[in-house]
């Protein structure tokens, strides 16, 4: 008999969490052959989509399109075994495919058209977001340097970024690279400011974003601009989560080649090595090109003779150096780290000047085959102007800051307050969060969970899970994020926690809804939690509101706390209604936020409740509602009044109310509810 679907999930979920490489490719491999002979078919499209994960995250993209094809071919014959979750990886990873394949000068053009109009087809009869398919062509014309070139990318950017499809930060790093291959480096530059300055993150932003950026700098001989952004970008590099951020590592390279930071440029040479092994082709060509710029600078400024030192452990470097690629602990290998030999035992490796001379033949001999392929001279005129970098008009100053490495000894992970045992695994997990492994900290947090409720500790075990789901958010796996949310609220909840103890999960739960895990996070955030005693006679919070003004209510700090409990979960779930919910949840809604306003409000909390305030009038505003006015002139005057640092906050809200008076035909001026929204720090 063959397992059952939550079975065949966990088990398949129990892949995902393992390293990138051989060993998970193989163990997801097995679950795909396993679910095709004994079922269960709900599941099977789960176990390919981990499949071509596996393998275009191990450097086997091109092994990735056969169980690729399977899934598409399960998804025409059998559209009911995909949920929400399926249908949004198996367009997601569309991209990963077609993307692969137009770096693959193996592929031949025709090929690769006919997987884009197939793409673009597929994409429209599912009603998804065209940007993808588009972003994926401009991939191809920039590859090709066609003279479609400008029309696609216009045609691109003016694609909405889609929710599900898209990647924001990606979006704009796209942008940047256009404006680069066609000269405007200031255009880029600002794109990639803008970018940095907006938050935007992914698995491997804004590291990328940086790196580029800094490259950008260097490339229009604003070195002091470089310098300000260097630190930044290596500290980003190393917290970076995502496996695509070789051409990232590579653009760095050049950096401290062409500032003449030797020791800090060589340093990155054996990671790029590495990475070079496992590159799709076009990776592979780009990282090279950068080799190719950097070394050329080393050589110019008379470094060429400069040995780079290679030991068992891979290629390092005769200078001392700060170390930016310190091996992150995996679960592999969570064994101490193996002291490097020493000089004198090391085997002579190229010098520099041998290390760009076989970078260049390399990049030349790839560069032919993507030319032959598109019948043009563009990835070879990039090339040539590749080889006639120039150093900086002087060295680039890079200081680093010591970075104290978290201690391994278990005596520095703070007791816990009873008499719980020690949890190894949960020392190790918050060992890899603080070293930002995110992906290797969800895992652990799990195993800890299970060690944690094997001893009876369920309270324990629920917030292990919560950290387990926070980590996968960090990196984008919400999937996992929302069965990790929903094991430790049950968890929490049979262990009795209270409302103010599981509020702050649901609060960092809620902006990662979506529309196929909504009604599990409004059924458990509506879950009635352990409250503190009330006032007799009274039952429900709602009750309490009119005697909250009362002193000796608000003097009660157990009180207080409940208060703002309720407030910033009730207002959580607001959001999530009036994103995802019908007519009568936004209903609820706008009800939960004017109420949350109100509370946040009672308590001296200005700024949370002018958010609340801006959401109720929003939402007033979609379902017509007169209320909108009053909620949206209160949101104004509250950030108004909490100061300066709300002023973009207070300009956008009071654009929506704007708006809305406008669709009533009226002003602000002629609103009721204006009296003097002057910003008295101004």
């Amino acid at each position: 008999m063959g397992r059952s679907v939550p079975e065949a999930t966990i088990a398949i979920g129990r892949v995902r969490s393992m390293p990138f490489g051989r060993s998970r490719a193989e163990a997801a491999a097995r679950q795909v052959r396993l679910i095709e002979a004994e079922g269960p078919d709900e599941v099977r499209a789960y176990a390919l989509e981990s499949l071509v994960e596996a393998l275009t995250w191990s450097g086997e993209s091109s092994q990735a399109v056969v169980p690729f094809i399977k899934l598409l071919r399960w998804w025409d014959v059998h559209p009911e075994h995909f949920d929400v979750g399926d249908q949004n990886i198996l367009f997601w990873e569309f991209g990963w495919i077609v993307n692969d394949l137009c770096r693959n000068p193996d592929v031949p053009v025709e090929r690769v058209e006919r997987t884009l109009n197939d793409m673009e087809r597929r994409f429209s009869l599912a009603n998804r977001g065209m940007e993808r398919v588009w972003s994926c062509r401009l991939e191809w014309e920039l590859l090709r340097g066609g003279p479609q070139l400008e029309k696609t990318f216009t045609t691109w950017l003016t694609m909405p970024v889609d929710d599900e499809d898209s990647c924001p930060a990606c979006h704009q790093e796209h942008h940047a690279d256009y404006l680069i291959q066609i000269g405007d480096m200031e255009g880029a530059a600002a794109i990639l400011q803008a970018a940095v300055a907006s938050e935007l993150t992914c698995s491997r932003e804004p590291a990328s974003m940086l790196s580029m950026l800094a490259w950008c700098y260097v490339e229009m001989g604003r070195e002091e601009e470089a310098e300000a952004i260097l630190p930044h970008t290596v500290a980003e590099m190393k917290a970076a989560t995502s496996l695509s951020v070789l051409v990232a590592y590579a653009r760095l390279f050049e950096v401290f080649a062409r500032g003449d930071v030797v020791a800090m440029a060589l340093d990155l040479v054996d990671k790029i090595v590495e990475g070079l092994a496992t590159a799709s082709p076009y990776a592979r060509l780009e990282t090279l090109r950068h080799l190719v710029a950097g070394t050329t600078c080393l050589v110019a400024r008379g470094h060429g003779a400069q040995l780079v030192k290679q030991a068992e452990s891979g290629l390092t470097v005769a200078d001392s150096a700060p170390t930016l690629t310190d091996p992150a602990p995996t679960l592999a290998d969570p064994g101490p780290v193996v002291a490097q030999p020493e000089l004198a035992d090391a085997e002579p490796g190229p010098t520099i000047a041998e290390l760009a001379a076989d970078v260049t033949a390399q990049a030349s001999a790839l560069t032919e085959t993507f030319d032959r392929r598109h019948s043009t001279d563009v990835q070879a005129a990039r090339l040539a102007q590749v080889m006639a970098t120039q150093p900086t008009a002087r060295p680039l100053v890079f200081v680093t800051k010591e970075i104290v490495p978290v201690s391994s000894d278990e005596s520095a992970v703070p007791a816990e307050t009873f008499e719980e045992p020690v949890n190894t695994m949960r020392v190790q997990a918050e060992h890899a969060f603080q070293a930002g492994d995110h992906a290797v900290a969800a895992t652990l947090f799990r195993l800890a969970a299970a060690e944690a409720q094997s001893d009876g500790w369920l309270d324990s075990a629920g917030w292990c899970w919560a950290e387990a789901a926070r980590n996968c958010q960090e990196i984008g796996q919400f999937r996992e994020a929302t069965h990790d949310y929903v094991e430790a609220q049950a968890l929490l909840h049979a262990s009795g926690v209270t409302l103010e103890e599981i509020t702050p999960m649901f609060v960092a739960w809620a902006p990662m809804v979506r529309k196929h895990d909504y009604d599990t996070f409004v059924r458990l955030a509506e879950v009635d939690y352990p409250t503190p005693a009330r006032p007799p006679g009274v039952e429900k919070m709602e009750e309490i509101m009119p005697a909250i003004f009362e002193a000796s209510l608000l003097g009660s700090p157990l009180l207080r706390r409940y208060i703002l409990s309720r407030a910033l979960l009730r207002d959580a779930l607001a959001r999530v209604m009036a994103t995802w919910g019908d007519t009568k949840d936004k209903e609820l809604a706008l009800k939960m936020a004017e109420e949350s306003a109100t509370r946040f409000s009672i308590l001296g909390r200005t700024e949370d409740a002018a958010h609340a305030w801006w959401l109720a009038g929003n939402v007033a505003a979609q379902l017509s509602d007169k209320s909108a006015d009053t909620n949206f002139a209160m949101a104004v005057q509250g950030f108004v009044s909490s100061g300066r640092r709300n002023r973009r906050f207070s300009t956008l809200a009071s654009g929506d109310y704007a708006t809305y008076l406008r669709s009533a035909g009226r002003t602000l001026e002629s609103s009721d509810n204006i009296t003097s929204w002057e910003d008295k720090d101004s």
